[in-house]
């Protein structure tokens, strides 16, 4: 009984940290009770021990409830022990010294993938909003798309019927039958595109990073503001970004 308890407790305390991870500005206890359906006296004792531990942060002033810094300190050792993060930093700084763009690991999760490492360009001023722990659709992003193409067609279809579809801009693929279409093309080309899809002035170009069976759970890409992303501009920053997926794609045995 004792478990089962300690267990509830757990789930619950999760769930206030990864509210407070996805608001912006923090939370106020009220608003916590509102969102989880818990009492007061709940949350105020769970907030309470994640806050002795710098999981969360709390104003006295304003009473309201932060995420901590103990959090960052823990993705950057999850960063810092992911091998392909780390075997992937000389080629992707590389990358982006010669190309002077933005180039972007990620990793899949589940539906989604998350932003492991960004190296930013040097000789723009123009900076993406993309940032480490950062989750998007699969559907969505060049990445994402690149690594849904080594996947079997049944599995795409999977993805994205369990995807929230909607068009987060005016270029956004929300019909079933285009997005096979784009996917079949990543197939015959080994390059994806993000044309605007995901961020209003921004292009993509993306590869998959598989493995030694050809599937990927890893995509590499490069960024840039659509001025400097021209269909020349793009075939040849696509060269340069397959010589770096491969010597990372090295690492996995692919």
């Amino acid at each position: 009984m004792a478990e089962n308890s300690s267990v509830q407790s757990l789930d619950r305390a999760f769930d206030l940290l990864e509210l407070l991870c996805r608001s912006r500005g923090g939370m106020t206890i009220a608003a916590l009770c509102v969102q989880t359906g818990l009492h007061k006296s709940t949350v105020h004792r769970l907030l309470g021990a994640m806050a002795s531990r710098g999981y969360v942060q709390h104003d006295s002033v304003t009473s309201v409830y932060y995420p901590g810094m103990r959090l960052c300190e823990l993705s950057g050792y999850i960063v810092d022990n992911l091998d392909v993060v780390e075997r992937a930093r000389v080629p992707m700084e590389r990358l982006s010294r010669e190309t002077g763009e933005t180039v972007h690991l990620v990793m899949r999760e589940q539906n989604e993938i998350v932003y492991v490492h960004k190296v930013d360009s040097v000789h723009s001023a123009i900076r993406m909003f993309s940032r480490i722990g950062m989750r998007r659709p699969l559907y969505c992003t060049g990445v994402g798309k690149a690594i849904l193409a080594t996947l079997s067609d049944e599995e795409v279809r999977a993805v994205w019927q369990a995807s929230d579809v909607h068009a987060y801009t005016e270029h956004t693929i929300v019909s079933e039958q285009a997005f096979l279409r784009e996917i079949a093309a990543i197939r015959r080309e080994g390059v994806s595109m993000d044309n605007e899809e995901n961020e209003l002035g921004v292009r993509c170009v993306a590869a998959a990073i598989p493995d030694y069976s050809g599937r990927a759970a890893y995509a590499l890409s490069i960024s840039a503001p659509l001025s400097r992303m021209s269909n020349e501009r793009v075939r040849e920053l696509s060269a340069m970004l397959l010589t770096a997926r491969d010597e990372i794609a090295a690492v996995l045995g692919a």
